[in-house]
């Protein structure tokens, strides 16, 4: 009886060892999924809110320098933005509109809702310009692809700093400051 007893007492230690051991092997399991899974949450975390909107009509490569647009079928935005922005060479872009900003966009509006309006993503330098609506105002940034925060020049004149999208944006009535100052055809 007293090796029965025994016997009970060593099965039931070996199961709390063995049940403590698989607690132990499954926190550490979920300790590493919650860092395998961190980097797409830092990614939403980081600002990229924009992936799940519509696409724009905008998307295309800004050409190199000295590259004239207009016998080409550009136009005078397009040349600007070519002259602005190729010593940068962003290259491809592809722009998003915020769907609750999407029926103003497709109108033609020039009265977007305060708040997120539009995006033009450049891959190729790990960039997108951000415009955003701000008391009835234009609110221009560049924010980094890897993490979301404002990569915006302070330079004067350089093509990264917002005050330069300010001025070009406003500069065409037409296709921009008449159209909520998110430019383009559309």
């Amino acid at each position: 009886m007293k090796k029965l007893v025994s016997g009970i007492v060593a099965m039931v230690m070996l199961l709390g060892i063995t049940s403590a051991f698989a607690a132990e092997k499954k926190a550490a399991k979920q300790a590493e999924k919650a860092t395998t899974v961190a980097p797409a949450d830092d990614a939403a975390a980081a600002g990229m809110y924009w992936e799940k909107w519509e696409h724009g009509i905008a998307k295309g490569i800004v050409p190199p320098c000295g590259v004239n647009v207009l016998p080409l079928g550009g136009d005078d935005i397009l040349q600007a933005t070519v002259d602005t922005y190729c010593g940068v060479k962003p290259g491809k872009y592809v722009s998003f509109i915020n769907p609750a900003a999407m029926k103003v966009y497709k109108a033609k509006g020039n009265k977007y809702a305060d708040g997120k309006v539009a995006v033009l993503q450049f891959k190729e330098i790990g960039a997108a310009f951000t415009t955003d609506i701000v008391n009835g105002k234009p609110v221009y940034d560049v924010v980094a692809l890897k993490d979301g925060k404002s990569i915006a020049s302070q330079e004067a004149n350089h093509p990264l700093n917002p005050a330069v999208c300010e001025k070009c944006h406003a500069s065409f009535n037409d296709a921009c400051a008449n159209r909520g100052f998110t430019c383009g055809n559309r």
